[in-house]
């Protein structure tokens, strides 16, 4: 599947520390690059361009997606891969919940889906 959807947020850059307001790419919902905060609800498609291909139980999910620290000061700041961040976007009866920073697998870029177990 190629794309992506877009959460914008801010979140605190592993590396330099600071707060920044980026757009986190993630691939989950209907995938057509639509852009999402906290609080909107995800829009779900079925089969080819939709991950999962059908709405999870409850509409819960939990994902990850990836971004670049926008402090130009930052030592990874360029906008390519590899050197992104990653974070884990949280989806609860259809409505996107939280962004968190975390350290998942940095030397690969796999989009996984945490929960539920055995989604892709």
């Amino acid at each position: 599947m190629i794309g992506t959807n877009t959460i914008y947020y801010e979140l605190e850059c592993p590396t330099c520390g600071k707060v920044v307001r980026s757009g986190v790419g993630f691939r989950a919902g209907l995938i057509k690059q639509i852009n999402y905060h906290v609080g909107e609800k995800i829009k779900w498609g079925s089969g080819e361009g939709s991950r999962p291909v059908e709405r999870p139980p409850d509409g819960n999910l939990k994902t990850i997606g990836y971004f670049n620290c926008d402090n130009p000061r930052c030592d990874t700041w360029k906008d390519c891969f590899p050197e992104v961040q990653e974070a884990v976007i949280t989806i609860a009866n259809d409505e996107i919940m939280d962004v968190q920073v975390i350290n998942y697998k940095p030397s690969e870029h796999t989009f996984d889906i945490l929960e539920p177990p055995g989604l892709e």
